[in-house]
């Protein structure tokens, strides 16, 4: 969980930072671009010269381009219908002749091509005239933004990278400090119940010896039994958060121990009248702990017969998709309402508060499925398809 936190905060500071930071160094780039390109395009107008009076027949000849306004360095041509019909350069310069080409099938008016900075009058629908200048301390001043802004922003993701990570930690950190406590204080409150637990459990056994069966002693029997269970799932709860107690992992053939836990659950299917069915594919194997793998199939399977109907089905598939293993826990039965499907997965929480206090479940089964999964890397998730309600949990392998 607090892992997930920090990501969360991290990528909200990182997003937000970058956003700012590259929308400033972009909008520099764009202006200074735009702002060099007028600049450089201001005196082409002096060379194309003014724009003569349209006749109503509206001649080329008025266009074309007069010996005058041919100087070293800038480059004029006419161009009607893709051809160029008249230019201030040899025929056989085919590089800035294709530059006017392409210029002419685009619809701008300024910009810079190749070594050049040209600037487009639009004659009519057919006809352009194009004007080009060498100016490569222009072109040159401009790549130098360019790449200085790259530079630039580069440099700020990285900050904002190292800022990011700093500030996330340091936003968290009071979170898992209380997160920490809350756990250390779960877990010496379960040791402490465990001994008053068990001598109010032996007193118990005593007296039922002593006065014979009591309604009173099979209440206190029944609820330290409860007691016990929960103590036992908060312990277990606390174990698997505490990432400084590391299990032993060993290469685990994944297909054998799920049939082994369906096994034991034959004689409460049959009790409850329900259909277990597997189907697990053969020698699907993984590095884990056993106990983790018997927590999880055991805590979906016990939640799939429970909420299952008599004469009704519970399915286990175990599969392998490319890099991932599945296992899908389905039953039939009521759909989980759609709002509270995230919410049982949260501790102590019950859809059916009273009829989960007399099973003595009390919220933390799936809680602790969910832990140890992601533990793994895995996610699980719970929807409703052809009237099954589905677990479906997921571990990269």
């Amino acid at each position: 969980m607090i892992k997930k936190l920090n990501q969360r905060i991290f990528l909200l500071i990182m997003a937000s930072l970058s956003i700012i930071i590259l929308g400033t160094i972009i909008l520099f780039a764009v202006l200074n671009y735009s702002n060099t390109i007028n600049t450089a395009t201001f005196m082409l107008d002096r060379f194309m010269g003014e724009e003569p009076k349209k006749s109503p027949d509206d001649r080329l000849e008025d266009y074309k381009i007069k010996p005058e306004t041919i100087i070293d360095g800038v480059y004029n041509f006419l161009i009607q219908n893709s051809i160029i019909v008249q230019s201030s350069v040899p025929s056989n310069d085919k590089a800035i002749n294709e530059y006017a080409l392409k210029i002419a099938k685009k619809n701008t008016e300024k910009g810079i091509i190749g070594k050049y900075i040209y600037k487009v009058r639009k004659i009519n629908p057919n006809t352009v005239r194009i004007t080009f200048v060498e100016n490569e301390n222009t072109i040159s001043h401009i790549k130098m933004i360019f790449i200085f802004s790259v530079i630039i922003a580069i440099a700020s993701l990285l900050a904002i990278y190292k800022l990011a990570k700093k500030v996330s930690k340091m936003i968290v950190k009071p979170v898992e400090e209380t997160f920490e406590k809350q756990k250390q204080f779960i877990s010496d409150a379960s040791h402490e119940l465990k001994t008053p637990l068990a001598v109010i459990e032996a007193n118990a056994d005593v007296l039922e010896n002593e006065i014979g069966k009591n309604k009173w002693i099979d209440y206190i029997q029944n609820e330290t039994e409860s007691m016990n269970k929960l103590i036992n799932e908060l312990l277990l709860l606390a174990k698997i958060e505490n990432v400084d107690n590391l299990r032993e992992y060993k290469q685990l053939n994944l297909s054998k121990e799920v049939e082994i836990i369906l096994s034991m659950f034959e004689s409460m299917a049959y009790e409850k009248q329900v259909i277990i069915k597997s189907k697990t594919n053969e020698n699907i194997t993984m590095n884990g702990n056993k106990e983790d793998i018997e927590h999880i199939v055991s805590t979906l399977t016990d939640n799939a017969i429970k909420h299952t109907e008599a004469q009704k089905e519970v399915v286990v598939e175990l599969k392998k998709e490319k890099s991932e293993i599945i296992l899908e826990v389905k039953n039939m039965g009521n759909p989980i309402p759609q709002e509270e499907r995230e919410k049982i997965f949260e501790r102590f929480y019950r859809i059916d508060k009273s009829r989960n206090r007399n099973e003595k479940r009390y919220g933390l089964g799936l809680a602790i499925a969910k832990s140890t999964i992601e533990k793994y890397n895995g996610k699980i998730e719970v929807f409703y398809k052809d009237n099954f309600t589905v677990f479906k949990v997921t571990i990269p392998n």
